[in-house]
């Protein structure tokens, strides 16, 4: 069986957290005070972290689809099962969608969609076969280079003086309100409930750090959800809330205005190795998620559904007629029919009901056969 260590597990967290979270603005209708929603987003989502890790703390040998067969019985646990491969699933399509329209959209505006969701497909997929042992031993080298290079532009952020902290303020001119909803129908889920996913994964821990992952996985989020934090404010803080509204790509506008001694200017392209190296990351995890889910259903080793749930994504992934219509599929499925509250909250608090209840029956029922 393939086995992670503390340190692939940490790097790979921080990888799948920040994502391409950094280079959307979260909290927008909180204006000024989006960077209280990423707070309160943060804190609201270390007890979901909490219950997360609640959950494997009770069966450490298993991951998240053998729980359900454990403890919803076969039936009901593969229903479960089909339910999530199908949401990991659809997560990793919209990574790759998001890819193919953001680099139409910046970088190869002449080269066609397909193409380009193909050659991320492509990757996605030979990443996933190599296996999650492989996947996560690349983790610990991608995340040193991309820790520095956010280290690099915040450095150039402060020393260029384009940030204006004064941006900021008022602080909760409009109340606490438009936070608050921020945080509950957005920045709660993503990034921060997504971490949902390593149920999958924690189990794939070795045995002599198996009861390591509240620690490391704790630190890794914190790492990951302060970068996210200070991107989100230096962006912020250098656009102002205004145009933050109608901008595309929020850190891509503010890292174009950094100049310092008319030397260090256009990051762009940093910009845009932060941007694929999160992409890709995340859309991997999505899709392994996914693929070991079917391992479970059909009793056979995930890398044989790796290409074709890999070519349904891309077919996936060509549906919407624009990016503005991927994103308004995204807002339907996420808001309207409450699907991520439910997949990342609801359903996962019902298992650790579950999981607490059963346990207390079963140690009744020991009781009672020792007693008798």
């Amino acid at each position: 069986m393939e086995k992670i260590n503390n340190t692939q597990l940490g790097a790979m967290i921080i990888l799948f957290q920040i994502g391409s979270t950094t280079l959307f603005e979260l909290g927008l209708e909180a204006r000024q005070d989006a960077w209280l929603v990423i707070l309160l987003g943060c804190f609201l989502g270390s007890l979901l972290l909490a219950m997360f890790v609640a959950i494997q703390a009770r069966e450490m040998e298993s991951n998240l689809f053998r729980i359900f067969l454990r403890y919803f019985g076969p039936w009901a646990g593969r229903a479960a099962i089909v339910l999530y491969v199908v949401f990991f699933a659809y997560e990793s399509m919209r990574n790759l969608r998001d890819f193919g329209d953001l680099t139409n959209l910046t970088v190869l505006p002449r080269t066609p969609l397909p193409l380009i969701l193909l050659v991320l497909t492509l990757l996605v997929a030979y990443a996933a076969l190599k296996g999650i042992e492989v996947f996560f031993r690349l983790a610990e080298f991608i995340v040193i280079g991309v820790i520095s290079f956010y280290a690099v532009l915040i450095a150039f952020y402060l020393l260029s003086g384009i940030v204006a902290f004064e941006r900021l303020l008022p602080i909760l001119e409009n109340g606490a309100s438009p936070v608050l909803k921020e945080v509950f129908r957005d920045a709660l889920w993503f990034p921060f409930g997504q971490m949902f996913v390593f149920l999958v994964f924690w189990s794939y821990l070795q045995k002599s750090e198996g009861r390591a992952v509240w620690r490391i996985s704790v630190r890794a989020y914190f790492v990951s959800a302060a970068v996210i934090w200070t991107m989100n404010v230096l962006a912020l803080c250098t656009l102002g809330p205004d145009f933050i509204e109608i901008s595309t790509i929020p850190l891509l506008q503010s890292t174009q205005l950094i100049q310092l001694a008319e030397i260090f200017e256009r990051f762009d392209a940093l910009v845009f190795l932060l941007f694929y190296a999160g992409i890709f990351v995340k859309a991997t995890v999505w899709l392994l998620a996914a693929v070991i889910g079917l391992e479970e259903l059909f009793r056979k080793s995930y890398r044989w559904f790796v290409v074709p749930t890999a070519g349904a994504l891309y077919a996936a992934s060509l549906l919407p007629r624009s990016w503005q219509g991927h994103l308004e599929t995204g807002k339907l499925v996420a808001e309207r029919y409450m699907a991520t509250p439910i997949m990342l909250g609801a359903f996962p608090a019902m298992l650790l009901v579950v999981m607490v209840v059963r346990g207390w029956i079963e140690r009744g029922r020991r009781r009672n056969a020792e007693e008798a």
